[in-house]
């Protein structure tokens, strides 16, 4: 019987999934890991099929419509083929150990017990240098989106946003609204429930608009502090989308939908938002150029 699925998202980053693979494969509580090839342009989905075997099955997408959309290809898959109870989504560049997964798997029983609708729950981000980094934040508000837009001037003000207090995480979980989509788990039928993440973004904001959902109806997600899993920020996002304006575009697109189907922004305030998003990402991206140049 299969319980226990985990879809990680390949795209032309072999060498990246090779190492989780070769890390994931042997905790026994995955009963079954769904490597979903999002329409690779190089030979990845190739060389992944090697990796074929009853615990593991290497698919591909027809198209790649981004991570929402692999992530959702890989688990309709899995539940199609299998049922599972529980859904583990990872990103390629992360490590954990059967600690963490089991312990989330408890914590998921253990609430069940209690009557409590759980949303996602993950673990505590760790960095290759070791630094804890927030793996969850506050549903953003139209303020924050805002203030997302406007990198540079952000930081000047140390303007906090959507984030937590570091003391928010001092107790073993944590209740939060939004949790990193780098790593979690979350019950198949909760999923399904919500509809699944929404295909229209392409990278970034996925989790949020997961959270609003989840909170619509009534789903709480928590982090568990005193479980670890590393990540190493980025790795796979930087090798396939190299330019830092393509980055920072897909996430204003991303917010443009967060605020038109799900926050209901009027007319006048996505014309804000335009407005500050163009003005925030020249200002970022002339500093940047004044800053390498300097070096």
């Amino acid at each position: 019987m299969i319980e226990n699925v985990l879809v990680v998202l390949n795209y032309n980053d072999y060498n990246t999934i090779e190492k989780f693979l070769n890390n994931a494969v042997h905790i026994e509580s995955i009963d079954k890991l769904i490597v979903v090839d999002n329409c690779s342009t190089d030979n990845s989905f190739e060389k992944l099929r090697a990796y074929e075997s009853e615990k593991t099955d290497v698919i591909k997408t027809e198209k790649n419509g981004g991570y929402a959309y692999g992530n959702n290809f890989g688990i309709k898959y899995a539940m199609d083929k299998y049922s599972p109870k529980y859904v583990f989504v990872s990103n390629p560049d992360v490590e954990f150990d059967a600690e963490v997964i089991n312990s989330i798997l408890g914590f998921f029983e253990n609430k069940e017990q209690k009557n409590i609708k759980i949303g996602v729950v993950t673990g505590s981000m760790v960095t290759t240098t070791q630094a804890k980094i927030c793996p969850a934040w506050k549903l953003p508000t139209y303020a924050d989106c805002l203030w997302e837009n406007m990198i540079v001037l952000r930081k000047l003000l140390k303007i906090k946003g959507v984030y937590y207090d570091r003391n928010y995480f001092q107790q073993n979980e944590s209740r939060v609204d939004v949790v990193s989509g780098a790593f979690f788990a979350v019950k198949a039928e909760t999923f399904l429930d919500v509809g699944m993440f929404d295909e229209g973004t392409f990278l970034y904001g996925e989790e949020n608009i997961l959270a609003f959902k989840l909170k619509s109806k009534g789903y709480v997600s928590y982090v568990l502090n005193n479980h670890n899993f590393l990540h190493h920020h980025s790795v796979s996002i930087s090798k396939s989308i190299k330019s830092t304006g393509k980055r920072l575009d897909l996430a204003y697109e991303s917010r443009c939908l967060y605020l038109d189907k799900y926050l209901k922004a009027g007319k006048i305030k996505k014309i804000i938002h335009t407005v500050t998003y163009r003005l925030g990402k020249m200002n970022y991206l002339l500093l940047s150029k004044l800053l390498s140049h300097r070096k």
